[in-house]
This record gives structure tokens, sequence and C-alpha cells, in this order.
């Protein structure tokens, strides 16, 4: 599910899957810089979140909101 989302913004955007990542990629990066952003607690380990756990943590964050 998640492949398909990046699938379809890359078809809607005109651009491949891989652009898709590395624009994602680049702006996770630079939301992790703040040592205080909520993004730094998606990440495994410490580490920065890859776009698939971003996507997880987004969509399970939706079907909470969508069940209150």
């Amino acid at each position: 599910m998640k492949k398909d989302i990046f699938k379809e913004v890359a078809r809607k955007n005109g651009v491949t899957e891989e652009e898709v990542r590395s624009e994602i990629e680049k702006s996770i990066a630079e939301a992790c810089k703040d040592p205080n952003a909520p993004i730094n607690k998606i990440g495994k380990n410490g580490k920065v979140p890859t776009p698939e756990e971003v996507m997880e943590h987004v969509l399970k964050e939706l079907a909470k909101a969508n069940m209150s």
C-alpha cells in the first residue's frame, strides 16, 4: 500500500518513484535536524526514519483519528 502511494505521487507529478523517494528522504532528513521534532521518535533505534516508516506512522495516526 505504501509503495502504491509513492507510485501514485510519481505518476501524478510526471516523475519516477525514485525521485519521489529522494525528495521525501531529503525532507525527512531536514526535519530531523531539529532534535525536538516529533519525527525523531518515528525512526528505529534513534535513526532517521525511512519514507516507509513515516508513511506507516502517518497512516496509523489517521486510523486512530478516524476511530475517535
